[in-house]
């Protein structure tokens, strides 16, 4: 019986040695295979949705201060008021949408209202969201400038003499 045991124990050691060659040969086989399709995968160029009439809503206008121009100028970023109920990816595919740009990251503030006084009568500055978009570092902020400035023009009426 001893024997039949060492047989039977040498049969099992041989086809499980024979399953870890055929495995080595398939796995050696797809490796290939694996690194032809990953060559073949690009990343799709980026693409850009039209605008809609949400993404004007979305966005109500540019603010424009000193910190702002030096946001545009030092991490080619732009700073929107925006409405207060859009959250960063919606102001994301908006200003994409609008502008035709890729867009790095946003970043939102909720500015508080303030006390303000005119005279003896008191009030307050509404609040509102503001929205700091940073672009891709390919993209120039000066088409947007300009954009905006011939739109600016069109609104104001002409004065004749």
């Amino acid at each position: 019986m001893a024997e039949e045991t060492k047989k039977v124990a040498e049969e099992v050691a041989e086809t499980a040695e024979e399953k870890k060659t055929t495995r080595k040969k398939a796995a050696s086989k797809k490796a290939p295979a694996k690194e032809e399709k990953a060559e073949e995968k690009t990343t799709p160029e980026f693409t850009f949705r039209p605008a809609i009439l949400k993404d004007f809503e979305i966005l109500k206008h540019m603010i424009i201060t000193e910190e702002s121009q030096a946001l545009r100028d030092k991490e080619n970023a732009l700073v929107f008021a925006v409405d207060t109920k859009t959250t960063k990816l919606e102001i994301k595919r908006a200003v994409q949408a609008i502008f035709g740009a890729k867009v790095k990251s946003v970043n939102t503030i909720n500015v508080r209202r303030k006390p303000k006084r005119v005279g003896r009568y008191s009030g307050f500055v509404p609040a509102y969201k503001k929205a700091i978009v940073r672009f891709d570092s390919s993209f120039d902020l000066g088409k947007i400038q300009e954009a905006v400035a011939t739109e600016e023009m069109k609104a104001t009426p002409t004065e004749e003499k």
